[in-house]
């Protein structure tokens, strides 16, 4: 059992080092992205989330990057979750900016790295929300295994719509 798992978990990876491997500097562009969805709790503490996915084939069964923001009114407040492909330095993180302009020259560390890839949470500042609701592209930029650096343009269309559904704002 122990042999299946690390087989299981040895592929994923070698799927997404290659993935990565690929061409340096390259902006991945062959790219699909899911539809919005929204999932909300239903108690008196409401939490709610929109959530989605990029995948690397049409049929959407290569999940490459997900991201997700969450609010629980009353409060105003919003986290960013980003899971991130396996597959990339870990020190080195994620950089992240919009429709071309990074936020920080350093990347963003990941959490934690779990098989469904690699964990980045954040609260958002409402500047930064601003910046999702107005920008056309969310820009990820890592490094891969052999020292590239892998670009990602993430399709935010419908986000400020889709938004509005889990807030008061």
């Amino acid at each position: 059992m122990k042999i299946k798992a690390f087989i299981t978990i040895a592929i994923i990876i070698l799927f997404q080092t290659q993935l990565f491997a690929d061409e340096q500097n390259k902006i991945i562009s062959k790219l699909y992205s899911s539809e919005w969805t929204v999932n909300c709790s239903s108690e008196n503490n409401k939490e709610c989330n929109i959530e989605r996915s990029v995948f690397t084939n049409q049929e959407m069964k290569n999940k490459l990057i997900t991201i997700i923001m969450k609010t629980k009114l009353p409060s105003k407040e919003v986290r960013f979750i980003l899971i991130s492909p396996l597959g990339t330095l870990i020190p080195s993180g994620v950089r992240i900016g919009f429709d071309g302009k990074f936020m920080s020259k350093n990347g963003y560390s990941f959490n934690i790295c779990r098989k469904i890839g690699c964990i980045t949470s954040m609260m958002v500042k409402k500047e930064t929300l601003e910046k999702f609701k107005q920008a056309e592209n969310l820009n990820l930029e890592y490094v891969g295994p052999n020292g590239q650096k892998i670009n990602i343009d993430f399709p935010l269309d419908g986000f400020t719509k889709e938004f509005q559904k889990i807030s008061k704002t």
